[in-house]
């Protein structure tokens, strides 16, 4: 069975320290690399969520490549980690980062499928 923070076949993004995350972890800009080249790792950690967030161009390139890779992330169903610095902000439905003094929006990379888990330090959404 998967662990808090770890869920098979979802984005998991947890907050950092509130749980395990996986030994293997990459930034941003190296995670982007792997869902061009169709190589995500079976069980991995990114970091760096806020720095990309921060930048409108980082985030949409981001989001195009999680978008454009989607359904063969469904079917490969590796676990996904987002460990970010902060702490998540609900406004109505719609969740942000805060971080730095600053709310980043998580729909623009996540969509806005973002379910919260445990106690607020842990989202999810699908591939």
């Amino acid at each position: 069975m998967a662990g808090p923070g770890q869920i098979p076949g979802r984005y998991n993004l947890v907050i950092k320290g509130a749980y395990e995350t996986f030994e293997h972890q990459i930034p941003i800009a190296d995670f982007v690399q792997r869902l061009e080249e169709d190589d995500v790792p079976d069980k991995v950690s990114v970091v760096g969520l806020a720095e990309a967030l921060a930048d409108e161009e980082r985030a949409s390139r981001l989001a195009r490549e999680m978008d454009q890779r989607a359904n063969d992330l469904e079917y490969q169903s590796p676990t996904v980690q987002f460990v970010v610095e902060g702490t998540f902000h609900r406004s109505g439905r719609v969740y942000d980062l805060r971080y730095d003094g600053e709310l980043y929006s998580l729909q623009q990379v996540f969509g806005p499928q973002l379910e919260r888990k445990g106690d607020g330090d842990w989202l999810v959404a699908p591939f």
